[in-house]
């Protein structure tokens, strides 16, 4: 393990012990208590539900990114599932990179195509979640705090800005063999990072996949928020399915932060509590919502990626054994 990597790991470690001190120490354990004892049973199944679709779509998606040869879809899910416990487990965004290792080793798939296709899959997030926040914008300004309205508007015209750009430089530039040698290691790291990233861009834009990876990554945004929304109601939090829109999006740029606590423990909480106290819940309320949903989170996240990537196991072992007969 790099030094680097090590410093990030003992600082979110560090970063989550301060958190749960916090937590312990603030938390309103009777919310708490009277949240989890009358656990609404078929909220939580639909939560289970929306989770798991979430990693089929997932795989889904990376089965149209990748661009070199057809992968079966069901070889995706075990990679889906395990991609997205390391990255909701590892601090500071760290797990998203499993997925270049986990495509590499379990699909032969190149570390420079791994690297392009999730690099792809970021730049639909974005601009999926852009469009839908750009779609709620004009029916919730008067319900809205006004430091989420400009922030959510400044989000939405820098993501959807950059888009365009990115599309536009697409249809008008044409693949360059660039031959540099930068002396600045971080720059060149950055500049490969935008070569491969462009690359891959190009092929899929070539398999005419753009349109359809856009519906898919529409569809996995949608199951999060559903997701959310779940948990929320089998609590028996009233929580509207807008201001769950709102909590996702503000959690997006709290997931890039550089520094984090494990399993998001801290950034989960300040973004559902900052949302529901700036939508008028008392704080201790709000911080109560925001442990209870995280536990049912946390929980779904280790269940669903676990059963999918047994599941999918099972299958892809069972249509080996045919193949064989």
């Amino acid at each position: 393990m790099k030094k680097r990597q090590l410093l990030v790991y003992i600082a979110s470690a560090v970063l989550s012990i301060a958190f749960l001190a916090y937590l312990l120490l603030n938390l309103d354990w009777e919310t708490l208590r009277a949240a989890f004892s009358d656990v609404r049973w078929g909220w939580l199944v639909l939560a289970f539900l929306a989770y798991f679709v979430n990693i089929f779509l997932r795989a889904l998606r990376f089965k149209n990114l990748i661009y070199s040869r057809p992968v079966r879809w069901i070889e995706l899910v075990p990679v889906s599932a395990l991609h997205n416990l390391f990255m909701y487990l590892m601090p500071a965004k760290t797990g998203d990179v499993s997925y270049i290792f986990l495509a590499k080793n379990r699909l032969n798939v190149s570390l420079s195509e791994g690297t392009a296709t999730l690099l792809a899959a970021r730049f639909y997030d974005f601009s999926v979640v852009a469009f839908i926040l750009a779609c709620i914008l004009p029916f919730s300004r008067s319900g809205m705090p006004d430091w989420i309205f400009r922030s959510a508007i400044f989000f939405c015209l820098i993501v959807l800005t950059g888009a365009l750009g990115v599309f536009l430089f697409l249809k008008l530039s044409k693949p360059s063999s660039r031959k540099l040698n930068p002396t600045n290691p971080l720059f060149l790291r950055v500049l490969n990072a935008w070569d491969r990233f462009i690359a891959g861009l190009r092929e899929i834009q070539s398999n005419g996949a753009n349109l359809r990876v856009a519906f898919i990554t529409l569809g996995i945004w949608l199951c999060l928020y559903s997701n959310f929304y779940f948990i929320a109601q089998s609590i028996g939090t009233p929580i509207t399915f807008y201001h769950i829109s709102i909590i996702s999006i503000v959690m997006v740029p709290l997931t890039l932060l550089p520094l984090q606590g494990f399993a998001n423990i801290g950034t989960h909480e300040i973004g559902w509590a900052s949302v529901l106290v700036a939508f008028g819940y008392p704080y201790d309320t709000a911080l109560a919502i925001a442990v209870g949903s995280h536990f049912v989170l946390l929980l779904s996240v280790l269940l669903a990626g676990g059963l999918s990537f047994g599941l999918s196991q099972f299958l892809s072992s069972h249509s080996m054994e045919e193949g064989t007969t």
